[in-house]
């Protein structure tokens, strides 16, 4: 656990409770009277306009960025942006258990309530960046299991599943040139654009029509690779450009 310059040097204990079972409301009431609590043990500065600050972190059901709690302060309390001030507090909601602070890939460091006695886990969006909660007591209980298998001693875990969400794989063509894949994604080809020299160049490679690809890296700043059956291939742009595919759902064949 770090110090934060705003608190005294008086070391003491703060007891947080639970509250399972309670409405969101009284959760959230609990939660404000514990933290009051917590930041008045410690004689901690500005201690009303944290409490403003976690009331409206608490409002918000969804997960926050330090750039969106300074839109929504903006609006409703302006003369509290102040984006030190604000990430300040922010970073005490986190030390004293009452937010969580996640670093998912690609984004910026989002904010999500802590409510003490419950875990889930995420499906990060990688193309719109929606963050979706959800929790699995039979995936808890088989990670456990494992632990146990092992002998080990988990204390804390998460879990983050990268991938599409159903509104931006609703807004995808059937079929979209390779180039636009999305890393990790699983495709088929259905055809391929360009003459017979194309058609032969991509034959060799083992590019057909009907066989399925794994995005290995797609990124601006480098080749484009692939896996097909084990092996992985390097594609130029122009040749990707040439190659349509369809998106392969990894759900089908599941039960």
């Amino acid at each position: 656990m770090f110090g934060f310059s705003f608190l005294s040097q008086k070391n003491k204990s703060v007891r947080i409770p639970g509250h399972d079972g309670l409405d969101p409301q009284t959760q959230h009431q609990q939660e404000r009277e514990q933290f009051q609590e917590v930041l008045q043990s410690f004689n901690a500065s500005r201690i009303e306009d944290r409490l403003v600050v976690l009331d409206i972190f608490l409002s918000v059901e969804e997960h926050l960025t330090l750039s969106g709690l300074e839109g929504i302060i903006k609006e409703k309390r302006p003369d509290l942006l102040d984006r030190e001030f604000l990430k300040e507090t922010m970073e005490m909601f986190c030390q004293f258990g009452f937010a969580q602070k996640q670093l998912f890939e690609t984004q910026e460091a989002v904010y999500e309530h802590h409510h003490l006695g419950m875990h889930h886990d995420h499906f990060i969006c990688t193309r719109c960046g929606k963050i979706q909660e959800f929790a699995n007591n039979d995936l808890e209980k088989l990670q456990h299991e494992i632990a146990r298998q092992f002998q080990f001693h988990p204390l804390q875990h998460k879990m983050e599943i990268y991938g599409l969400c159903a509104s931006c794989m609703a807004q995808r063509e059937p079929a979209l040139s390779l180039q636009y894949a999305a890393n990790g994604e699983q495709v088929r080809i259905v055809t391929i654009l360009g003459g017979r020299e194309v058609q032969t160049r991509l034959n060799d490679m083992g590019l057909t029509v009907g066989a399925c690809l794994d995005i290995v890296s797609n990124h601006s700043s480098g080749p484009l690779i692939v896996a097909i059956k084990g092996t992985r291939l390097a594609i130029n742009a122009d040749l990707a450009k040439k190659i349509m595919v369809a998106h392969v759902c990894r759900h089908d064949g599941l039960t």
